[in-house]
């Protein structure tokens, strides 16, 4: 039906208008009839779903945006000025009303749940193609109509907007926001519904458990108002069996009758001084409790959990969102206390809850790891490294046979004939998983739930819930040498001050997020199903633990780690997901003190189907809230049969960075743009001063667009990967602007692709797009199909298109391909049922998303600054591009001569340095006049770039380095005759100054070289500019106590001289030998 409404939309409605009333005529009974209008529903909702995800495509959010506004503006007339007849199926046009307005409330209620997400913050304005202050008068403009339609149809529909913003942001929060009188959203709640002053304001989910618990509950709440505690001492007996349980539920019934009462005024808490000491009594004697869980009791009996992080302590005008998250680490804390002692699995989350320093050494569970090994195996051939230690990669065989330069510095790599060239060598392996807590801050994580080696994104969302709730109780300490222990695990460190507890309470929240998308359920539902897995981790008869690594020492043994907590608790967990979460949903529902929360009741439909108040198109069984068909709800689905359709199921697995491939095309273009803009034409602190706003300002309104849009594509990209992309790829992110995104104001070196700085963040997101391309088409090929890669045709990076990539757009390409094989039927008695046809996506996915797709070779682009042109490696290879030959010494007069000024000096060395750069990439014939190669080929123009006409009759291209260091030469005395620093990029640590024997030394050495003083002059200075820059400190840190002649040696400079220099002279001293020798 949903294909059909996308291609004959008219006729699809007439059918159902005939099939209707046949089936009306044909259903005896009222509920089957309602089920098929459900039905037809449902599928046109689906299917608007689908048109504005295709007009987003084509047309942008703007004009999406206004398809919702006009679907509100059709259903309100539609239902304000129609009567719905007797027979409803007579009436198809109401049927499209009510699936048009669900659809724009739904798309409403995600914007109004932003808003209500980000209120007090410092807001960043909803995601939209326009952004800013255009974009959100849309959004106000849609909540307006939203308003209005809700107010015109009745309370009905206004019920129903309230359950799609509830799912997604929880009771708690949205009664909060109904409470702020900063938040406009006071007329969302119908009148109805409103909380009465002595409904409970947070649920207790501990419900769950069973009747023993809510036993113990009332036993609790009577000993607390009668200070008797005979009662509860009874309904805690219990044998051996049940001692764990009894426990737990005891600990939770303290924490829910006692601790959470201290979020009321002194005056109005019902407990008192003697009931708390009887309660005290009965946990220090019972013999229910062990000890560690009698202190646990009288914490939280004197709510004194959480010293050192306010969250964890209950206190007036605490949200309950905070309550509710707090009241789940307490049920995880007491199962750690009674059960992890029985149960050695389980002793990592108690290790970390209760003694973090001990796994100061651990790889702590669903943390990322380094997998460059794992990738560079899939790849075959073989990987080896530069004489700089940059890697490379040659295929096939993996053997050399040819030279290359390589892209980070130039320098010679390969061999021939399958011999690799001495200064190259095999690449190291040295795994880079880090230890500890990598995630960095929470704010920066994806938003999204990402697989980890083995654990599913649903399972690995989960484990990460439970890991970040043992931090938080570490964390919630007073304890400093705990607190010292967990600051010394998270990587990278944070500020000095900073509130761990915080840190990790922040990680929680975001946890409780992305576990919600990757189920498909909202946050009640969330809090719901974790009380019930803890509940269940109560219970599990416990399976030995041979075999396993406790202390995570190994990437293996975290591994089998994590597959042990997998197959002990989550495997049945997610199987029974949905009968768990309706079974302890209802079990709420019949808690007597919340039988009069008829907000709850409402938003999770626990009452019988109420009479329409005004047709049958407001009946609410039409307005019944439903779970969409999800990408994530398919994954979940799908684990059970992984085997089977295994291409769908890696597809699935990877699609948190196979999603990001649909930017790459314009990312590369981006960067190609830039490259033929900037390299070799700008310095590295122009970069850092020329923003991306800039940038912008410089093209044709035509052009910034274009490029606007690329670096939008870029933040895209960026925002998907970052979080895997620091572990898993070759190139790392310096920390300081890992988890950037790129704006106005942001530096333009953010987007220039380089080896290093922050130009890294553009090459390794590349690198890491290719490699989740070509490392899928692996897996596909050679791991499902048998297929050989080497029989698949590539295609070089440069030219990769959107087709040729597993390109597409998760909401507007592979949803709709979900849901259209996504089938419902109907069956008396049983409601509505979804099914997926795994089979016939699977085919589908194939065809359109993978088959065809050729591998990509990765031809890396690269950026040089110009000031990297004095890099030594260059300055070799263009000495092996075009062989050199000196420049008549009298030309040289001529030349120095004829330029009369510094700026004109550093005028013609800058565009040198720009023909040189061509020179390394492209060669040249080196009996070329250099004027003759800058006009016809650069196009630059050469009697206005050179100056000198000396320069331009005689130079050649064989001439040019000798030219370049000439004028180098000439600039630095020029600086050193105006008092000013020549050499002001070079380090501190080669500026140390001669002493008088030394000196003395040196000018002796100087009078024997004679004529040979200028070549050394000259080659000096290229070492200095070349080797002992700023930009090389981390790899010259030790060459301050280097000879000099040895360091020039080692770099391929200079050449034989009369007499060997004087060992006295190190590296340190390299700037003032210069100025000494070059008489400055």
């Amino acid at each position: 039906l949903q294909l059909l409404l996308r291609f004959s939309e008219n006729q699809v409605f007439d059918h159902v208008h005939r099939y209707l009333s046949v089936a009306q005529d044909f259903a005896s009974d009222q509920p089957y009839s309602d089920d098929l209008c459900l039905l037809f529903v449902h599928c046109l909702e689906d299917a608007l779903h689908g048109h504005w995800a295709d007009m987003k495509d084509r047309s942008g959010e703007s004009r999406a945006i206004k398809m919702v506004i006009e679907s509100i503006d059709v259903a309100q007339k539609t239902i304000n000025s129609a009567r719905w007849e007797e027979r409803p199926a007579a009436n198809v046009t109401m049927l499209q009303a009510v699936a048009g307005a669900r659809f724009a409330l739904t798309y409403a209620a995600e914007h109004i749940s932003k808003r209500i997400q980000t209120a007090g913050q410092q807001r960043q304005e909803e995601s939209g193609s326009e952004g800013s202050h255009e974009w959100r008068v849309k959004v106000d403009n849609l909540i307006q109509k939203s308003q209005s339609l809700c107010d015109d149809a009745g309370s009905t529909i206004k019920v129903f907007l309230v359950k799609q913003i509830v799912r997604r942001i929880g009771l708690d929060t949205f009664r909060n926001a109904l409470e702020d009188p900063q938040q406009d959203f006071a007329w969302v709640m119908p009148t109805e519904l409103k909380r009465d002053e002595d409904d409970e304001v947070v649920p207790d989910r501990y419900i769950s458990l069973g009747q023993r618990y809510k036993d113990i509950r009332e036993a609790t709440a009577g000993a607390v108002l009668s200070a008797d505690t005979g009662k509860l001492a009874t309904a805690i007996k219990t044998n051996q069996r049940t001692k764990r349980s009894v426990a737990v539920q005891y600990l939770l019934a303290m924490y829910r009758e006692v601790t959470m009462c201290r979020a009321e005024p002194a005056d109005q808490q019902p407990h008192t001084e003697q009931s708390l000491a009887k309660l005290r009594d009965l946990s220090r004697n019972t013999d229910v409790l062990r000890k560690e869980s009698r202190d646990l009791a009288l914490l939280l009996l004197d709510n004194e959990q959480g010293a050192a992080l306010p969250a964890m302590r209950v206190s007036p005008r605490q949200s309950g969102m905070v309550r509710s998250l707090s009241a789940l680490v307490i049920h995880f804390v007491a199962m750690l206390v009674e059960c992890a002692p029985r149960n050695k699995v389980m002793e990592v989350f108690s290790k970390l809850a209760f003694n973090p320093g001990s796994m100061a050494a651990a790889l702590f569970p669903t943390m990322p790891e380094d997998h460059l090994q794992d990738v560079r195996a899939a790849m075959g051939g073989a990987w080896y490294e530069c004489p700089k230690g940059h890697p490379y990669y040659i295929s096939e065989c993996g053997q050399p046979m040819q030279d290359y330069q390589c892209p980070d510095c130039g320098s010679r790599i390969g061999g021939g004939q399958h011999r690799l060239y001495s200064d190259n060598r095999a690449a190291r392996s040295t795994d880079q998983t880090q230890h500890g807590h990598v995630l960095g801050q929470a704010a920066h994580r994806n938003d999204i739930s990402v697989p980890e080696r083995d654990l599913n994104p649903a399972s690995c969302a989960l484990m990460r819930i439970l890991l970040h709730m043992s931090l938080v109780w570490a964390a919630s300490s007073s304890d400093q040498g705990k607190l010292a222990a967990l600051a010394s695990i998270i990587h990278p460190a944070l500020p000095v001050g900073a509130n761990i507890g915080q840190f990790f309470w922040a990680h929680l929240e975001y946890d409780i997020q992305v576990f919600g998308r990757a189920v498909g359920k909202g946050f009640d539902d969330i809090l719901l199903s974790i009380h019930c897995l803890l509940g269940g981790m109560t219970n599990a008869n416990v399976n030995p633990s041979a075999g396993l690594d406790l202390r995570l020492s190994s990437r293996e043994s975290r591994r089998q780690w994590e597959g042990g907590i997998q197959r002990q608790y989550f495997t049945d967990f997610f199987q029974s997901i949905d009968g768990t979460v309706n079974a302890a949903r209802q079990a709420l529902h019949n808690d007597d003190r919340l039988k009069k929360d008829k907000l709850m009741r409402a938003v999770f439909e626990a009452d019988a189907r109420p009479a329409s108040e005004g047709g049958r198109h407001l009946d609410p069984y039409l307005w019944c809230y439903r779970e969409r068909a999800s990408v994530g709800d398919l994954t979940h689905r799908l684990a059970p049969q992984k085997e089977k359709y295994r291409v769908l199921f890696e597809f699935l697995h990877d699609e948190h960075k196979l999603r990001a491939l649909q930017y790459l095309p314009d990312i590369v273009q981006l960067q190609q743009r830039l490259v033929a803009r900037f390299s070799r034409r700008i310095d590295r602190r122009t970069a850092e001063a020329y923003t991306v706003k800039r940038l912008l300002s410089e093209f044709s309104d035509l052009d910034e667009r274009a490029v606007g849009a690329m670096v939008t594509a870029y933040n895209s990209a960026w925002s998907l990967v970052r979080e895997s992309l620091y572990q898993h790829g070759r190139l790392k992110p310096p920390d300081d602007c890992y988890y950037g995104s790129v704006s106005l104001e942001s530096p333009l070196s953010c987007l220039l692709p380089t080896a290093e700085g922050y130009g890294c963040n553009p090459s390794a997101l590349v690198e890491y797009l290719v490699s989740a391309h070509n490392g899928f088409l692996e897996k596909y090929y050679r791991g499902i199909r048998n297929v050989s890669t080497s029989d698949i045709h590539s295609v070089l990076l440069s030219d990769a298109t959107h087709a040729q990539l597993i390109s597409y757009d998760g909401s507007r390409h592979l949803l709709p391909l979900v849901l259209s094989h996504c089938h419902y039927t109907v069956e008396p008695g049983q409601g509505m049922l979804v099914q997926y046809d795994l089979a016939a996506l699977e085919k589908h996915l194939e065809q359109r998303f993978i088959i065809g797709r050729p591998m990509v070779d990765m031809a890396e682009i690269r950026l040089v600054f110009s000031e990297d042109v004095h890099n030594t490696s260059q300055m070799v290879a263009l000495r092996r591009r075009i062989p050199q030959a000196e420049l008549p010494k009298a030309s040289q007069h001529d030349i120095l001569s004829e330029l009369r000024d510094l700026p004109q000096v550093c005028s013609v060395i800058s565009d040198l340095e720009i023909t040189i750069g061509h020179l390394i990439a492209t060669g040249g014939r080196p009996d070329m006049m250099l004027a003759e190669y800058m006009d016809n080929v650069l196009k630059m123009k050469s009697d206005a770039k050179l100056i000198s006409q000396k320069l331009s009759h005689c130079c050649r291209l064989e001439n040019i380095l000798s030219v370049w260091c000439l004028l180098m030469v000439e600039r630095s005395k020029r600086l050193a005759m105006l008092r000013e620093d020549a050499f002001d990029d070079v380090a501190e640590t080669f500026k140390e100054e001669l002493q008088p024997e030394d000196r003395e030394d040196l000018e002796s050495w100087l009078a024997a070289l004679s004529q040979h003083r200028d070549t050394f002059v000259a080659e000096l200075l290229e070492f200095i500019v070349g080797e002992l820059n700023q930009r090389n400190a981390k790899r010259n840190h030790d060459w301050p106590d280097w000879s000099l002649m040895g360091a020039m040696d080692s770099c391929e400079i200079g050449g034989k001289y009369p007499k060997e220099m004087p060992d006295a002279l190190q590296c340190r001293h390299a700037v003032a030998v210069w100025m000494i020798a070059a008489r400055c």
